[in-house]
């Protein structure tokens, strides 16, 4: 099934649209679309070649940025891009923050990201795509490598440990640590 042939296409777009604007009080998009294999209509490579060049461009000034240590460059590019950044905000070097829907990241005042972070505003599913806005509230703390899903709301003052993944919101004042690990031995 080609995504692209979809009757509810232009519906779902001017739908993501409106919650990109945001003009809905939404905190996810959500449209069903085919494997991502095939042309879904919401991938941004599916665009005009000067949409395309656009668009990796300012992907790669993003990441370009975000590999340096020095953190003004970052900020003044992520809030130029639609982000919303709150004062007193570090993100280390070498963090990814996604570059497809900027708009939707919050970051409030006396956030710490550490390195190698990732902050994702989109995902393809199997079966559907999702964006979310991403809202990180004041003094909370991303660890090293963790990784932020679309649609997620990180509490005030709560502490996301190194190497955790997050896909729920995390309550204010909470610390987010690893799962725990699980090892499963084969049959005999």
């Amino acid at each position: 099934m080609d995504g692209t042939n979809q009757p509810e296409l232009s519906e779902a777009k001017a739908r993501l649209a409106e919650f990109l604007s945001g003009r809905t009080d939404e905190r996810v998009f959500v449209h069903p679309t085919c494997h991502p294999s095939s042309p879904t209509g919401f991938c941004v490579c599916q665009g005009s070649i000067l949409r395309r060049l656009w668009f990796y461009t300012l992907a790669g000034t993003l990441e370009l940025l975000l590999s340096l240590p020095f953190n003004r460059p970052k900020l003044w590019f992520l809030r130029r891009l639609g982000a919303t950044i709150g004062s007193r905000v570090y993100i280390s070097a070498k963090a990814w923050i996604d570059p497809i829907y900027p708009a939707l990241l919050t970051i409030e005042d006396d956030v710490f990201v550490g390195v190698g972070a990732k902050i994702a505003t989109h995902e393809f599913r199997i079966d559907e795509f999702r964006a979310g806005k991403v809202i990180i509230r004041k003094e909370a703390m991303i660890g090293a490598f963790s990784i932020i899903g679309c649609g997620v709301e990180i509490g005030e003052r709560a502490t996301v440990a190194a190497g955790a993944i997050v896909g729920r919101d995390v309550p204010p004042g909470a610390t987010i640590l690893n799962a725990p690990r699980i090892v499963k031995k084969s049959p005999d």
